[in-house]
């Protein structure tokens, strides 16, 4: 539904090794993966974990909700979509913020129109 999308935004922005729609309660409703081969999978995990259950005590209601930080050797982001879903992202830390979400505003409104 939204790998088109994801695609597209990975296209821009090659750093990036994973992104994803998951739903307020904390389960996936898409993701895609874009690996480095020597990207260890059990990290990432644990990173995703640590993301999603940071997400429990925040209010994703709020517009314009986002959280970054880097951890290891990966950059992660969360960025709301609404009330309901958010957008999370694992990167290389070399990624350039501003770059990812100017063309994540650009594709704001496909994914909206999605959910």
């Amino acid at each position: 539904m939204f790998k088109e999308i994801f695609d597209e935004i990975h296209a821009h922005n090659p750093e990036t090794y994973l992104i994803g729609i998951w739903g307020k309660d904390g389960l996936e409703l898409e993701k895609s993966v874009y690996l480095p081969p020597d990207a260890d999978m059990d990290l990432i995990g644990a990173e995703l974990a640590d993301v999603v259950g940071k997400l429990d005590n925040l209010d994703l209601d709020r517009a314009g909700f986002q959280i970054e930080y880097v951890s290891g050797k990966f950059k992660i982001m969360v960025l709301s979509l609404n009330s309901g879903y958010f957008l999370l992202l694992v990167s290389g830390r070399n990624l350039i913020s501003g770059k990812l979400k100017f063309y994540l505003e650009l594709k704001r409104d496909g994914i909206l129109a999605l959910l």
